[in-house]
C-alpha cells in the first residue's frame, strides 16, 4: 500500500465522497444504498493504490495534461466529480481498474 499523504488526488475525492455517503446513513439509518455507495467508494479507493495500474495512471495524466492546457480540466473535474456522486447507484465500477477507465473516457469525451 502506497503512503496515504502521497496519495493521488483521485483517492482523496473517492474517500471524500464515501464520507459524504456515510454522513447520509447517520442521517438516515434506513439508507441502504448510500450505505452500499460508501463501501463500494472506498473499495475503489483502497484498489487504486495497486501498482500494476500505473498504465492507466499515465494515461489517466497524460489526457488530463492536455486538458489542463486546452482549458478543459475545470469541466472534467466537474463531470468526474458527477461519476463519484452516482458510483453505487447509477454507476458500479467493478474495481480501480474500471474506475481509471471510467475517468479517462470522461476526459477523452473533452477533446
Amino acid at each position: 500500500m502506497t503512503d496515504p499523504a502521497t496519495d493521488p488526488p483521485e483517492i482523496e475525492e473517492l474517500e471524500r465522497t464515501a464520507a459524504w455517503r456515510l454522513r447520509l446513513v447517520d442521517a438516515n439509518p434506513g439508507d441502504r444504498c448510500s450505505q452500499q455507495a460508501a463501501d463500494l467508494l472506498q473499495r475503489l479507493a483502497d484498489d487504486l493504490r495497486r501498482p500494476d495500474l500505473a498504465p492507466l495512471w499515465t494515461e489517466l495524466r497524460s489526457v488530463c495534461n492536455w486538458l489542463g492546457e486546452s482549458d478543459a480540466i475545470s469541466d472534467y473535474a466537474e463531470f468526474a466529480a458527477e461519476y463519484r456522486a452516482r458510483i453505487g447507484v447509477a454507476d458500479h465500477p467493478q474495481d480501480g481498474a474500471a474506475y481509471l477507465r471510467g475517468l479517462i473516457g470522461i476526459a477523452q469525451s473533452l477533446i
